[in-house]
């Protein structure tokens, strides 16, 4: 059990690295974003948005734009793929699996490309600096590299081996 302790902190800590950074126009408008909300500070005031109301925005048509689309898409697709890595990597915590930790990372993988992708799309007027996307590209392959354990039987059986076999010769003294 302790050996899935350290994937289970390192998937949850993907929700308090800041993944990106974007800045527009003249710093006018400067957002840091998490997996699932941003932070925005603009010269007419600062708050947080969840990836729902980024959302709520475009299906209104408050916001325009292919690359703000697309980057507020890949956003909340790679926010669904994180929370679906680590809904499994507690589940694979719970039943002792490490099969699922390599499922769970390869989610983890692709949430970090969808964020990196929301980035480059966000890019288009300032700049974007993908703050924790090595964080969470490192948090995937730790967590695709756990290995598992062998168990208490089999190594048991190999100490025990002249008991087991009928055939073995007993210990001449």
């Amino acid at each position: 059990m302790v050996r899935y302790k350290i994937p289970l902190i390192l998937q949850c800590l993907t929700l308090l690295i800041p993944l990106n950074i974007y800045m527009w126009g003249d710093w006018m408008l400067v957002n840091l974003q998490w997996a699932f909300f941003r932070f925005q500070y603009a010269s007419q005031g600062s708050g947080f948005f969840l990836a729902n109301k980024d959302i709520s925005f475009i299906l209104l048509g408050f916001t325009t734009g292919m690359h703000t689309v697309l980057a507020v898409l890949s956003w909340a697709a790679g926010s669904i793929l994180l929370l679906a890595g680590i809904l499994i990597t507690v589940y694979a915590c719970i039943r002792e699996e490490s099969a699922r930790l390599r499922t769970a990372s390869f989610f983890t993988l692709g949430a970090g490309i969808l964020f990196g992708l929301s980035a480059l799309e966000r890019f288009n007027g300032g700049f974007a600096i993908p703050l924790g996307l090595p964080a969470l590209f490192l948090i995937a392959w730790i967590t695709y590299r756990q290995q598992p354990e062998p168990d208490e039987d089999e190594d048991s059986k190999g100490d025990d081996k002249d008991a087991d076999d009928p055939g073995a010769v007993p210990d001449q003294k």
